[in-house]
């Protein structure tokens, strides 16, 4: 083996590893210093924060901070009662639609929800089958409205128009 090949090697310096391995350990010099300073300076704040919590515990008469709690304790109750009416339903205003929506002569005489799914299942009567056909024209032209499904109709013993109809309303109808 010819070992003088690799001396000779050893011994002539090659210039770019270097520069590789000094700028490698410069950069590994200024990033342990910067981590260092960053670590300095994150204790320093602490320090400060602890000093300015320090001033403001002192401000004010025993009875402000009494207040300020009570204060505090109102604000939390706000937040969770308006986050409890934001998700509340009101299932009566579809009662107050119904009204509002319904002919004169029509009748409901059977009435039933289903307020997670939105729908409504109604039995009436009425006197003659144009009435039914306003009525149910007069449910789809309403905005809460989504879909109507006439059931079942058929005239009485009494002359009389019974119907079942079943609608899917809107969502926001049940809102608060």
């Amino acid at each position: 083996m010819d070992f003088s090949a690799l001396y000779q090697l050893k011994l002539k310096k090659i210039l770019l590893v270097d520069i590789i391995f000094y700028f490698s350990l410069s950069l590994l010099t200024a990033t342990v210093f910067c981590y260092l300073l960053f670590i300095a300076k994150i204790h320093f704040q602490n320090i400060k924060i602890g000093e300015l919590d320090d001033k403001i515990a002192e401000i004010g008469t025993e009875y402000q901070k009494q207040y300020e709690d009570e204060i505090f304790d109102k604000q939390k109750k706000i937040k969770d009662f308006s986050s409890l009416m934001q998700d509340h339903k009101i299932s009566s205003s579809s009662f107050a639609f119904l009204e509002q929506i319904t002919l004169p002569n029509v009748w409901f005489s059977r009435f039933s929800m289903s307020e997670k799914s939105g729908e409504i299942s109604l039995a009436g009567e009425t006197n003659t089958m144009d009435s039914l056909s306003q009525q149910v024209s007069l449910f789809e032209k309403n905005e809460y409205v989504k879909k109507i499904v006439v059931l079942d109709s058929n005239m009485g013993e009494s002359g009389r128009i019974s119907f079942n109809l079943k609608l899917s309303l809107d969502p926001k109808i049940f809102k608060f």
